[in-house]
């Protein structure tokens, strides 16, 4: 705990140092990764599959609001998956203009969380997310979660759906748009994975907020295991088809995510715990003080002390006149003069 305390201290002092400077290059680096995972999933418009494009777009998303990368990302998608057909950018379009609907109006601060959860369903671990959201954002936070499950679901389902229509298996609009319809809303992978991910971030939130000590790490515990059940219950009833060895995995790592961020957001001493009554003319208050665990690190510093420089002398009578004689020097060294 100590370690991450100190290494907690020592990035706060970075971040404030040169925030100027990491905010833009995280900012570049996210919406770099995400627009070569578009061209790497559906990279169907072979312009924009240039990585050139994806470069320039980033720098851009690194100095605009953080809105503006989840609305180049979003038309970066469609583009691409217009090049395949028109129904299924038209309802990727329903998609995300709900998305946006919800998004600006609950959680406009939230646009990396929904990135975020994209690329850990692309990395099969979407696991790991909820806990470590639920303690440290709100319940809110459920909804770009929820929305960054359909949307990597979305992208998921272009490659069947491309393989269909290069079959020559739906040949009309509304054949295109009752399958692409159908996939999303039956598929139980998705509604498993994404109800399992949501209620965890609420029941996580729910219970860290709870006025009880030890709430944080009651809300981890609980949290994991609810995620747990739900995966595996849902797996079972609807055949969702998940690895239960990526599942298990990513729980565990949910919960050492969780127990990492308590340590860093909310390392406080419960056996410390003071109750403070006062009152003024209109209330009696009764207070809890809980304070907080503060490790900070050493800081030695070490100050060079030079010996005095000598030279050998046969006469100290000599020595003495010629210092007398010798104008006053500020300089700590004493020097001696050979005869």
């Amino acid at each position: 705990m100590a370690f991450l305390l100190e290494l907690k201290e020592k990035i706060r002092k970075v971040y404030n140092k040169y925030d100027t400077y990491i905010v833009p290059a995280m900012k570049f680096i996210i919406a770099f990764v995400s627009f070569m995972m578009i061209n790497g999933s559906i990279g169907y418009m072979a312009k924009l599959k240039n990585p050139l494009i994806a470069l320039l777009l980033s720098v851009l998303c690194a100095f605009l609001p953080n809105g503006a990368t989840i609305v180049f990302l979003s038309l970066f998608m469609l583009v691409h998956l217009y090049k395949i057909s028109a129904e299924f950018a038209l309802i990727a379009a329903c998609v995300v203009l709900l998305m946006y609907l919800l998004y600006f109006r609950f959680t406009p601060k939230s646009s990396y969380l929904l990135i975020i959860t994209v690329m850990a369903c692309w990395l099969k671990i979407p696991y790991v997310l909820p806990v470590a959201v639920g303690l440290c954002s709100s319940a809110l936070a459920a909804i770009p979660v929820g929305f960054g499950v359909i949307i990597y679901y979305i992208i998921k389902t272009a490659s069947a759906y491309e393989t269909a229509i290069a079959n020559q298996s739906l040949t009309e609009s509304m054949q295109q748009v009752s399958y692409l319809v159908g996939s999303l809303i039956k598929d139980k992978q998705m509604i498993v994975v994404m109800v399992a991910l949501v209620v965890t971030v609420v029941a996580v939130y729910c219970i860290r907020r709870l006025k009880v000590d030890y709430s944080w790490t009651y809300a981890i515990i609980a949290g994991s295991l609810l995620e747990f059940l739900i995966l595996i219950i849902g797996n079972v009833a609807f055949k969702a088809k998940l690895n239960i060895v990526l599942v298990i995995i990513g729980v565990l790592l949910g919960g050492i995510v969780g127990y990492v961020c308590n340590i860093l957001f909310f390392a406080v001493d419960f056996k410390r715990t003071e109750y403070v009554q006062y009152e003024d003319d209109e209330y009696y208050y009764y207070v809890k003080a809980v304070p907080k665990i503060n490790v900070t690190g050493e800081d030695v510093r070490v100050k060079q002390i030079n010996a005095r420089k000598t030279r050998k002398t046969s006469d100290i009578d000599e020595v003495r006149r010629t210092r007398a004689s010798a104008p006053q020097d500020d300089d700590d060294d004493m020097i001696f003069y050979d005869r």
